[in-house]
């Protein structure tokens, strides 16, 4: 069953400082241990760059190379399969993103679900879970929960 983290997890599993770190820390280390098991989106090291270097989310932010580093060895030191979103996913995000009813604080939330879904994800861990309902795409499974 291929599984795949959201941004929130891997910045929780690294700032030891926050209360979910315990938590989240566990799952990324589940995930370590599982490799080839484990699929992230290039999305999801985009967005954690920018929360790494961010003084507003870590008392203490990364350098621009500490986040780097740090986005090069869990990508490509983890044995993690990397998945990216492709033009050809454009007419699933149209039809969604096309409704009135469709939230535009959820676009980059739909982009990464339809990436993983294309790429055969089953479970998405994050602890944004209502950022994914309705979706209907896959799993999702809150580990602070």
């Amino acid at each position: 069953m291929l599984q795949s983290l959201d941004t929130n997890i891997l910045l929780y599993a690294i700032n030891a400082d926050c209360p979910e770190h315990r938590i989240c820390a566990g799952l990324v280390n589940r995930a370590l241990q599982q490799g080839d098991e484990w699929i992230i989106a290039d999305q999801v090291w985009v967005e954690l760059y920018r929360l790494l270097r961010n003084p507003a989310v870590l008392s203490k932010p990364l350098s621009a190379g500490e986040a780097a580093d740090t986005i090069a060895w869990y990508r490509n030191a983890t044995g993690w399969q990397h998945c990216a979103w492709e033009s050809g996913m454009m007419p699933k995000l149209a039809s969604r993103w096309s409704l009135d009813s469709f939230p535009v604080q959820r676009s980059f939330d739909l982009i990464l679900a339809i990436t993983l879904k294309e790429h055969g994800v089953e479970v998405l861990h994050t602890c944004n879970a209502k950022d994914f309902e309705g979706l209907g795409f896959f799993m999702v499974v809150n580990p602070l929960e």
